[in-house]
């Protein structure tokens, strides 16, 4: 098991790459020996991680650009596509949150948010499609969604919306082109004690005491324990997961 968790300088691109749970992926999988692809929208943060991957001595490299626009994720596919080196994964890990009644939220609000969580696998899963049915062993792609897709939560009909979608997107997808050697799994992580969750207790948009409650181990998820079962899921070591949504969320869904 240990070799197939290994990616043995195979590309393997991350969005959301700059922080929190994408920046974990980023270090877990160059700890694995994959040629890091980090995308983001923010250039100084993509950079900062990269300077951290350069210190390990991890292969790496930055794209900055929106992930919610598709000439610019065809233009970065353009970029890839001339390098003989395999691609081995896509995790599509970016996305936002916006924490507003449905009453409240306006309609450049709700697809501002789905162009960020939802529109942007469709840009990417289409555009690197046939590059990862080449992948030696096989392709993956790991869907970053949320326990919130699964059985929603208060104020938050976007996030939950764009979550569930990306469910059952993932699914469809496993059907489609699990015959054709990719697989495509849907991870859902439980609260998460990422930046911008932080910045939520922080601003008391949510209750960090609820919210803890509300896992049976009492405590949130740190990135790196997210990231650990994305890079699973985009490993050969997870060869027979297809069309999965797996919950790494501390029990949340079973109370």
């Amino acid at each position: 098991m240990l070799e197939q968790l290994k990616f043995n300088g195979a590309r393997v691109i991350i969005t959301g790459a700059g922080q929190g749970i994408g920046e974990s992926c980023a270090e877990a999988l160059g700890e694995l020996g994959a040629h890091v692809v980090l995308v983001g929208k923010t250039l100084e943060k993509l950079e900062r991680v990269k300077a951290g991957l350069d210190k390990k001595g991890v292969v790496s490299e930055v794209h900055a650009f929106d992930v919610s626009v598709e000439a610019d994720v065809l233009a970065f596919r353009d970029k890839l596509a001339q390098s003989d080196k395999p691609l081995k994964a896509l995790i599509n890990n970016a996305g936002t949150n916006l924490v507003k009644r449905l009453e409240d939220l306006q309609s450049e609000e709700w697809h501002r948010i789905l162009g960020i969580n939802l529109h942007s696998i469709y840009y990417l899963c289409k555009a690197f499609m046939p590059l990862l049915e080449k992948a030696p062993g096989g392709g993956s792609i790991v869907n970053v969604a949320s326990t919130f897709g699964v059985i929603g939560f208060p104020s938050m009909p976007v996030y939950c919306a764009s979550k569930g979608a990306i469910l059952s997107l993932t699914r469809q997808l496993a059907i489609d082109y699990g015959p054709k050697g990719v697989r495509t799994n849907s991870l859902c992580p439980g609260p998460t004690l990422s930046p911008r969750v932080r910045g939520y207790m922080e601003s008391n948009a949510v209750n960090g005491d609820a919210t803890r409650k509300m896992v049976p181990l009492g405590r949130l998820a740190e990135c790196s324990e997210i990231a650990n079962a994305i890079v699973f899921l985009a490993s050969d070591a997870a060869s027979f997961f297809n069309g999965a949504a797996v919950v790494v969320d501390g029990g949340q869904t079973i109370n």
